[in-house]
């Protein structure tokens, strides 16, 4: 009898447990969409990519007591998690997701407005890849078929992203929903996720236009008539107010009581002389008042002396739910200042660099139309140095997107950074260090793109300057 009530429990109460809840047939296309979004953000915006890398390679921040990293002292082995969460949590879940689409019940108009936006996270996912290492594995990735990828080239993957990136805007249906839940960037708004994929096929033109003038002139012209046009449309990835879903810059320093980073001389003392009011944004002030930066790429001694005398980043780029921005109006404007200056488009570079610079100051909080004005009166766009203008101005706009930043520094070659005198390389780094994971387990792929996986000053394929 025993026997038999413990069989009889096995097949109902206990079923469940027979069941693989990350099977296909149980997860939702939503839920992985969802953490797979969390996932790339979680990683952008935080302490690797971010704090430990793009904040540092633009000198927005100086490292106050370990500052290895501010000296490029950069190891094979730092990057290792970043690269095995883009490839196996973030790419696989997307394309999960992709597959899960398929096996719904619904009309096929929805299931190719979910697809388009699942297929745009891939190639953002993507563009983070080879934007910081160059070559990677594309075309054999998320296929079982192959354990050990091949690497393709940067223009080949930049080839693909872009044309992955049209054919999704040209897939939507904006009179149609997508997901009902789940999607964290828009609520699954198909309107503004077309705005989003033109601008981003605006920003991946643009960037190879050094590289392949004829390919970044013919999306740019395809992209230009539906982009962001307003801070209302910004991609923005917002964190959560749940501790385990925060923003992980907050994580840093509350959770972990991390006290890691200042502000650096070279950010308070380039808004300064510029009467910049978005400085009070950045930065608080230091223990014995005012903004005070540290100095960049001190060694350890030198930056702890001067650790409780300069100042913090301001304490709302790092709350809980401070957000991770995707692509802005502002960059947009930037990015349309650069297309008519260099005639990928008939327009004003003038006028769309001046509304970059107020969409920035509105992102920012600062609203006053005259400040505003008097701004840009002072820092006048200059024609015949378009590059220096729009560098400058459009790194003060990135601020806190540091992976961004480092990306069109490299490009644009502007603000002018000087290599800290303590520094472990001769130059400020221009792509990362594959991974000690790859060197160790796809040494034969890898090393059929590169002799000197560990070097940090090769130049990406789209960095001509």
């Amino acid at each position: 009898m025993l026997f038999a009530l413990i069989s009889i429990a096995s097949c109902s109460e206990f079923g469940d447990l027979n069941i693989d809840p990350n099977s296909a047939t149980q997860v939702s296309p939503s839920t992985l969409l969802s953490r797979a979004q969390y996932s790339l953000f979680n990683r952008i915006h935080g302490v690797n990519l971010n704090a430990d890398l793009g904040m540092l390679m633009v000198q927005y921040w100086a490292q106050n007591e370990y500052t290895e990293d501010s000296r490029y002292g950069f190891e094979t082995t730092f990057f290792n998690t970043s690269w095995i969460v883009l490839y196996t949590e973030v790419l696989t879940e997307l394309e999960t997701s992709r597959k899960l689409v398929e096996l719904q019940d619904i009309s096929d108009v929805i299931k190719a407005n979910q697809k388009g936006i699942i297929d745009v996270m891939k190639v953002y996912t993507f563009m983070i890849l080879t934007d910081g290492f160059g070559d990677v594995p594309y075309s054999q990735t998320i296929n079982t078929e192959y354990s050990l990828p091949a690497y393709d080239s940067q223009e080949s993957i930049y080839n693909g992203m872009l044309s992955t990136l049209s054919s999704a805007a040209s897939s939507f249906t904006e009179s149609s929903p997508s997901f009902s839940s789940g999607e964290l960037i828009y609520n699954g708004d198909i309107a503004k996720w077309k705005k989003f994929t033109n601008s981003l096929i605006l920003r991946l033109a643009m960037r190879i236009a050094d590289a392949d003038e004829t390919t970044a002139a013919q999306y740019i012209s395809a992209a230009s008539n539906n982009l962001i046009s307003t801070n209302d449309d910004d991609a923005l990835f917002v964190f959560d107010s749940t501790p385990d879903r925060s923003n992980p810059l907050w994580q840093n320093v509350v959770q972990n009581s991390r006290d890691d980073y200042c502000v650096s001389e070279y950010l308070v003392n380039t808004l300064n002389s510029k009467n910049d009011p978005r400085l009070e944004k950045f930065a608080k002030e230091s223990a014995g008042g005012g903004i005070v930066g540290m100095p960049y790429g001190l060694n350890d001694n030198d930056a702890t002396l001067l650790k409780p005398t300069t100042s913090r980043p301001n304490d709302n780029v790092r709350a809980a739910t401070s957000p991770s921005s995707i692509i802005s109006n502002a960059e947009v404007k930037f990015l349309l200042a650069e297309a008519y200056q260099r005639n990928f488009l008939t327009g004003n570079a003038a006028e769309a660099y001046a509304d970059a610079i107020e969409a920035s100051m509105n992102y920012w909080g600062i609203t006053d139309q005259n400040t505003i004005d008097a701004y840009i009166t002072a820092q006048a766009y200059d024609a015949t140095n378009w590059k220096q203008s729009i560098g400058e101005q459009k790194w003060i706009a990135l601020y806190m997107s540091g992976y961004e930043a480092w990306a069109e520094w490299r490009r644009l070659d502007y603000p002018i950074l000087t290599v800290p005198s303590a520094a472990l390389t001769t130059s400020i780094p221009t792509k990362l260090p594959y991974p000690n994971s790859e060197i160790s387990n796809n040494s034969t792929e890898l090393g059929k793109v590169t002799s000197s996986p560990e070097s940090i000053t090769t130049k990406v394929w789209w960095d001509k300057n």
